[in-house]
């Protein structure tokens, strides 16, 4: 297929385009080879390229005009669509691939210490722990439905029978068809935590086979060894967020201060701490960060004070 005009992909870039105009410009990406470009890690980024992408367009488009040359009309035509068909392709193409094949439209986000609910446009319902982001496919609904998540989040999916609801985070994916789970997949916790309610839902790692959950059982994914176990869980234990509250089972000091860190958005110094074990057992009912800090002074025998968002914990 021949390169599409500038005007063109102008349009589209300005959400200007008509379906059919789309259709083009989808058309022409397929036709060329985008899988030696690597994925989009960054929306942002890839934008800023693209702006800058056009600019070079722009400097090239107008050198071109300048330099007329024997039969220039269409020497500089094809020089001039050579260049900005390379380049469009290596700043831009793998963006609008990823976007239109595989892309999500909508995002909900949470800060530090913030719990959210929300509606997703098929009815299902979803809260979102703090420090996570929810990301909803854009043929969300069609065909399937499809989010990713970065995070904590709990669905309560809306029944449509023959539209699988699936989370992807990373190298697994969660599907439902009418149920109600949690999955915790923070990008530092070693594990990703798959935990059912009510309904059946199938945990699959990529292309291989998964399981199946049934009410009151998870699965537990650990990053490093790419494994999948099942096993029962605690509800109130799991689903305590939902309610601000913070709950730990016989945790250790990284799991408790990754906790709070996320819940009181602080960055914990424990660098002038001798080692010590922590087996902290407990809950705090949306505490202050000074109630948590002194019961955890008193007892596990530390003194503390904070600085601009950051909380070192010292030796008396």
């Amino acid at each position: 297929m021949a390169p599409i005009d500038k005007a063109l992909l102008e349009k589209y870039f300005n959400g200007e385009c008509t379906p059919e105009e789309e259709s083009l410009v989808y058309r022409w990406l397929d036709e060329n080879d985008l899988d030696e470009y690597p994925d989009v890690h960054g929306k942002r980024k890839q934008e800023r390229k693209l702006r800058e992408g056009w600019k070079q367009l722009a400097r090239l488009d107008e050198g071109l005009s300048a330099v007329p040359s024997p039969g220039s009309s269409d020497t500089s035509r094809g020089r001039w669509w050579l260049a900005a068909a390379m380049l469009f392709l290596l700043l831009g193409g793998s963006l609008i691939y990823f976007n239109y094949f595989h892309g999500y439209e909508k995002e909900y986000t949470t800060s530090f210490g913030e719990v959210r609910s929300f509606r997703l446009p098929d009815g299902t319902t979803v809260t979102l722990n703090a420090c996570s982001v929810l990301k909803v496919s854009r043929n969300f609904g069609k065909q399937h439905r499809d989010v990713q998540l970065q995070g904590e989040a709990c669905f309560d999916i809306h029944s449509q029978p023959g539209k699988a609801f699936t989370v992807h985070t990373g190298k697994l994916s969660v599907t439902a068809l009418g149920t109600a789970f949690n999955v915790a997949a923070f990008v530092d916790d070693p594990q990703i935590i798959v935990s059912l309610t009510n309904g059946k839902v199938l945990v699959a790692k990529e292309d291989a086979k998964g399981v199946i959950l049934t009410p009151g059982e998870e699965a537990v994914y650990t990053r490093k060894a790419g494994l999948i176990a099942t096993g029962k869980f605690n509800t109130r234990e799991r689903l305590a967020w939902k309610q601000m509250i913070i709950c730990f089972n016989n945790a250790g000091i990284n799991e408790v201060l990754t906790k709070l860190e996320r819940f009181y958005g602080v960055h914990f110094n424990i660098s002038q701490m001798k080692p010590r074990q922590w087996r902290l057992t407990g809950e705090y009912k949306n505490p202050t960060l000074q109630e948590v800090l002194e019961s955890l002074s008193f007892n596990y025998d530390f003194k503390y004070r904070v600085e601009a968002g950051n909380v070192i914990l010292s030796e008396f």
